[in-house]
């Protein structure tokens, strides 16, 4: 496989042009919360992109070789980035991946998704403890945004 010469990280290219398409919720699935809301993708975009290169001996190793093949990549995982994904506080979001990691494994998708439903029912239910405090973004660090202190409002 070819050094990866990337001035940024593959993935970036391909969530910059696919975000100005997102369609975010004003409220968070699980608690309606409307505060810090972000997008979470069900599959990994990482690992989707890794993987269709890797099958279609497809060069993403310099950014030039990825903004050649993004409109494509974005076209044939459209299910994947623009409707297999749920708007969450930052909160649930950061619980979500604290269960299933940051880059969640494509066998993860059902178990993500009875995760989500089932904090929904508690929280309609009122068996969720979820009083409103937000935490720094989990991935705060990876995309230097502010850090991954809790903050009470």
């Amino acid at each position: 496989m070819a050094v990866n010469t990337n001035k940024r990280i593959a993935v970036k290219w391909i969530r910059d042009k696919a975000k100005s398409a997102y369609t975010k919720e004003s409220n968070c699935y699980i608690c309606n919360s409307t505060s810090e809301l972000e997008l979470h993708h069900l599959h990994s975009i990482t690992y989707l992109l890794e993987t269709w290169a890797q099958r279609g001996a497809i060069d993403i190793s310099t950014d030039e070789a990825v903004l050649a093949i993004r409109d494509q990549f974005i076209a044939e995982h459209h299910e994947e980035i623009y409707e297999l994904v749920y708007t969450l506080c930052n909160r649930h979001h950061v619980q979500l991946h604290g269960i299933y990691g940051k880059s969640p494994a494509p066998s993860s998708v059902v178990k993500q998704k009875r995760w989500i439903e089932l904090q929904q029912e508690k929280h309609t239910s009122g068996q969720s403890n979820f009083r409103g405090s937000s935490y720094g973004s989990y991935f705060s660090q990876f995309l230097g945004e502010n850090s991954g202190t809790r903050k009470d409002q």
